[in-house]
């Protein structure tokens, strides 16, 4: 299908072929944290997503959620769209900050607590200055791409863009690195439960640094452009693989593969790009 984000496969189908648990993704593309976030029509995690799970977890009888506590995870995945254009990028929210997306985030775990989860894997932002729509001119960055169509309004200047956005990333997954261990340990926010920062950011960068490791198309190996701009010589699945994004945005079906397969290693144990605190009330 084209209809994803990877025109294929997405990586919690993925992580369902690999493992055969009971799966409920309720994520839709373009969503932002809260859709108070940007001016522009998105699904918002706080305004849509979370409450379609909580009427589904509240349904009782045959087609039911299957999610004891003990043995469900509950990962969340969201802040390239709140970082992006028509959102924080762009200052649409003059009154908001990047820490009103940081609590957004939080209080959508606070809710599911209050429900019975205690088993949160939060994945964190994606090295997006790597990007074909934030990367620097060298590294294949492109202007007015498909996501970000009148980016020569903001500023023709791809270097400033991409430190921008690189900036960003940082502070967010730096805010993310103290605040998970603080709200777990110190303040005893999630008492009887344990957090994992999944770090993707590690782990796509080490993609686009060393993609020798982790592609395997049938043509030369390419982590800056996509392929979607490969167009019609990027139809065959083998040479699809041998990128590293799908559009200028997207991770391919490959690196979500990579990335599902790393998520099950996680919740395993045996998982390489991560951190887990454990309650001490547990």
């Amino acid at each position: 299908s084209n209809d994803t984000t990877t025109g294929g496969r997405i990586w919690t189908e993925y992580i369902q072929q690999y493992t055969g648990i009971n799966l409920y993704d309720y994520a839709v593309s373009g969503a932002v944290c809260d859709t108070y976030f940007s001016p522009s029509t998105r699904n918002g995690v706080k305004q849509n997503q979370v409450p379609l799970f909580l009427e589904d977890n509240a349904y009782v009888g045959n087609g039911s959620l299957v999610d004891s506590a003990n043995e469900t995870i509950y990962a969340i995945w969201i802040g390239t769209n709140d970082l992006g254009p028509a959102a924080f990028f762009t200052d649409n929210r003059l009154n908001l900050t990047i820490l009103d997306y940081i609590s957004c985030v939080y209080e959508q775990l606070d809710v599911l607590y209050g429900v019975g989860a205690r088993n949160f894997v939060l994945l964190n932002i994606a090295p997006l200055d790597y990007t074909p729509m934030y990367a620097l001119p060298e590294n294949g960055g492109v202007i007015d791409s498909h996501y970000w169509l009148n980016e020569d309004q903001y500023s023709t200047n791809v270097t400033l863009v991409s430190e921008k956005m690189r900036e960003y990333v940082a502070l967010v997954n730096s805010i993310y690195n103290f605040q998970s261990p603080y709200e777990v340990l110190i303040s005893d926010r999630y008492p009887e439960s344990s957090f994992t920062i999944y770090d993707v950011h590690a782990l796509l960068s080490d993609i686009w640094h060393n993609p020798s490791e982790y592609l395997n198309g049938t043509v030369p190996l390419n982590v800056t452009s996509s392929i979607a701009q490969c167009g019609s010589p990027c139809d065959n699945s083998s040479v699809r693989d041998s990128y590293m994004w799908y559009d200028t945005l997207h991770p391919s079906e490959q690196t979500d593969r990579i990335i599902a397969q790393e998520f099950v290693n996680i919740v395993s144990g045996n998982g390489t790009w991560s951190k887990t605190w454990t309650s001490a009330s547990t």
